[in-house]
């Protein structure tokens, strides 16, 4: 039987005769083997075509498609969707979908009238993962536990009965059911009869860590981990910390991110900007390709779930510290970070700037001015020696460090170290660069340039990550006025000065950072010359300048060829990068994507909240990168380069949960940047008011610099010590060297 034909203007489609044929050829499949692969140009050999032929011609392809699409009906046009649908993109629900109700948005699409034209498949699960959701599994606090002795078995129901005959006034706000309902964390009570005497009329609903019982004025013995597990769900927050308690096995704790935030769907203004944003971006990162026998534009994306080869890296590079550090004292490896010559300059730098201020003689600064002596590297020990006192103990009013207004309030005799007055005088005397030898028009970030410089080449020098290390930006608060400030609504500071940080993923040690300075800002190596210009650093290909791309090549280009695996959020993958990286570098990629990216399959593109069902997956690849979206609560969009659309599962408050492996491995490698983060707000150094933005900079990098110390002393050591012990240590030695 002769098949239907389609129209003149709809044959001529690009994606439309790929379709013709692959059916031709018998699946999907087959016409991708023939094609060109990421290692083959796709052309005769002794024909080598440059990036900007190639470039033209993809344009070319496009710009066909634009005009054709305008020729044909809206029906051939939704079968022209569902034949790229078909062949670029495969589906498949996950064992705990919800089902389909076929009402509302989303719900029960390719039910009922409508053909559904998707390609489903078998959920792919990885071995030892069940195919039907298990049962779940009890909480601990879901169990009634026996802790009187001699009371009746515990039963397993979520309430305890009431006592008979006790009646309590209810408000009008409480509930009229009779059961009492405790916090997780402490578990359930069984209630014993006991006489009770109210004191007063009105009872009153008791807080968890007041010091009273559960049930007010009843006598009954708790057990000890009971109570201390009240008292921890009352102190949740606090400055007190587990880790403060026990040692932590840094080596054994697999840092589990948060699952994936669910942001909602960007206005209409925001996402024109992202789409010129991310136009921009892609456009640069074309030029970071460059000319070679591989055809790094063509993707050939394809619904085959065997069609992707990509396999994962063999990490060949040594990690951890890079001298012997077995036989060092806590001071000794803080010393490799801080050395002589950083502190001396600091010093010299101090002194020069206070004879600059000596010599303006103006108002009350004059007269303390005027007692200013030149400082030394004991002094200066000293005064960070301070700084670290303050983190461990947080005052909010700086003086009462020095003068609390009660006795009860003094914080040891911080006066023998350095006098409040001499202290005020080192802080605003603080600096890092001559002042005279600025030029006309400095960098931004001249004043603290010599600080950032120097910790860099240090914490790249003494230690080498693991193979799964992140690229995130931080974020230290300040409300300021400041012509490179940043605002992220995601980060807990929201405002301030941000940071493009490469960490370990494991641990959360800073490997390299790079300060942003705002519009104009270039990304490479931050080091001013004497025009104040910050200079490029020289590279065999041409790189994008004022680009995510840029970020990334800048942060790991030591790494190169290591076979690391790089974990990204959407603001720096992209598929084109992730295949530069791959192919050139041997360096993976992995992490959300967004779906307006260049080379990213038009098919997936067009997902969104509206055509998914929850639990749904789509998938698409080509030989080297796979992209998939995972429809959650919003629509999750992951790339990576090395893994397959399989699934796995975790258990989570009792009940397992299906979930793609890369959206699980992800989780697990992206908590570098947000573990360090959280340590760092433990032992805040950085106090909220500052006049000067780079002194507050200078304190962030002195606490990322404890913390990368204690990183070091606890690699393979078999006894592991906390980070407040590390800091308490590190604070005692610094006193005794310099007494």
């Amino acid at each position: 039987m002769q098949q239907s034909r389609k129209p003149r203007s709809a044959r001529a489609l690009f994606f439309a005769k790929c379709v013709e044929d692959a059916n031709a050829g018998g699946s999907v499949e087959d016409a991708n083997a023939g094609g060109p692969t990421p290692g083959t140009s796709g052309h005769p050999s002794g024909h080598h075509q440059s990036l900007k032929e190639q470039l033209k011609i993809v344009k070319k392809a496009k710009a066909a498609d634009a005009r054709n699409l305008k020729k044909i009906g809206l029906a051939q046009r939704k079968t022209l969707a569902n034949l790229r649908d078909l062949k670029q993109v495969g589906n498949f629900m996950l064992p705990d979908a919800p089902t389909s109700k076929g009402k509302g948005k989303g719900k029960g699409k390719g039910k009922g009238t409508t053909p559904d034209h998707r390609q489903w498949i078998p959920c792919p699960l990885l071995p030892g993962v069940p195919s039907t959701p298990p049962p779940r599994t009890p909480q601990p606090w879901e169990v009634v536990e026996d802790i009187i002795e001699g009371s009746p078995t515990s039963s397993s129901c979520l309430f305890a009965e009431p006592l008979p005959g006790l009646r309590r006034r209810r408000s009008a706000s409480t509930a009229s059911q009779a059961n009492i309902r405790l916090s997780p964390s402490t578990g359930l009570m069984t209630i014993v009869s006991a006489e009770c005497t109210p004191t007063s009329r009105i009872s009153q609903r008791p807080t968890l860590g007041s010091g009273r019982s559960v049930l007010t004025d009843m006598s009954f013995e708790i057990d000890v981990n009971v109570e201390r597990d009240l008292e921890t769900e009352a102190n949740s927050g606090s400055e007190i910390e587990d880790e403060d308690e026990d040692p932590v096995d840094t080596s054994v704790i697999i840092n589990r991110r948060p699952d994936l935030a669910v942001l909602g769907e960007p206005t209409p203004e925001e996402a024109v900007q992202l789409q010129i944003m991310d136009g921009n971006e892609d456009q640069a990162i074309r030029r970071l390709a460059a000319d070679d026998d591989v055809d790094v534009l063509n993707f050939q994306w394809s619904s085959d779930y065997n069609n992707f080869k990509g396999v994962r890296e063999t990490f060949t590079g040594p990690s951890g510290p890079t001298f012997d550090h077995s036989h060092d004292s806590i001071l000794q490896i803080f010393e490799h970070i801080w050395d002589t010559s950083v502190i001396d300059h600091i010093v010299a730098e101090t002194n020069r700037y206070a004879r600059q201020l000596q010599t303006k003689k103006t108002g009350v600064l004059a007269s303390r001015m005027s007692r200013w002596k030149d400082t030394t590297s004991d002094e200066m020990w000293r005064f960070l020696s301070v700084l670290m006192i303050q983190s461990l103990v947080v005052t909010n009013v700086e003086r009462e460090y020095w003068y609390p207004k009660y006795k009860q309030l003094r914080i040891g005799e911080i006066g023998d170290i350095m006098p409040f007055n001499r202290y005020l005088l080192l802080k605003r005397c603080l600096h890092f660069t001559d002042n005279a030898t600025l030029p006309e028009h400095p960098s931004k970030l001249q004043k603290i340039l010599p600080i950032v410089n120097h910790l860099n080449s240090k914490f790249s020098s003494l230690y080498l990550p693991e193979q799964n290390v992140a690229i995130d930006e931080s974020l230290l608060l300040w409300k300021g006025r400041l012509s490179f400030s940043q605002r992220i609504s995601t980060k807990r500071a929201r405002e301030g000065i941000k940071s493009y940080e490469l960490c370990e993923s494991r641990t959360g040690y800073l490997w390299k950072m790079e300060v942003y300075s705002g519009k104009g800002h270039v990304h490479g190596p931050q080091e001013a010359s004497a025009d104040g210009v910050e200079p490029r650093q020289e590279v065999e290909i041409d790189e994008p300048e004022n680009s995510t791309a840029q970020i990334v090549y800048n942060l790991l280009r030591p790494l190169f060829g290591r076979g690391h695996t790089v974990v990204m959020d959407n603001f720096y993958n992209s598929p084109l990068l992730s295949r530069l990286l791959k192919y050139k570098y041997h360096t993976d990629t992995m992490g959300t994507l967004r779906l307006n990216r260049e080379f990213v399959p038009e098919a997936l593109k067009v997902k969104t909240k509206k055509n998914m069902r929850q639990g749904e997956v789509c998938f698409s690849s080509t030989r080297d990168i796979s992209i998939l979206t995972y429809m959650d609560k919003n629509v999750v969009p992951m790339i990576s380069t090395f893994h397959k659309p399989e699934v796995g599962g975790i258990a989570k408050y009792g009940y397992y949960r299906y979930k793609p492996k890369v959206i699980l491995d992800y989780n697990i490698a992206m908590g570098g940047i947000d573990r360090k983060d959280q340590l760092l707000s433990s032992y805040p150094m950085e106090r909220s008011r500052n006049l000067c933005w780079y002194k507050k900079l200078f304190r962030r990098l002195l606490n990322v610099s404890i913390l990368n110390a204690s990183i070091i002393y606890g690699h393979g050591r078999n006894r592991k010590i906390t980070t407040r012990s590390f800091r308490l240590q590190l604070l005692e030695q610094i006193l005794e060297k310099i007494w």
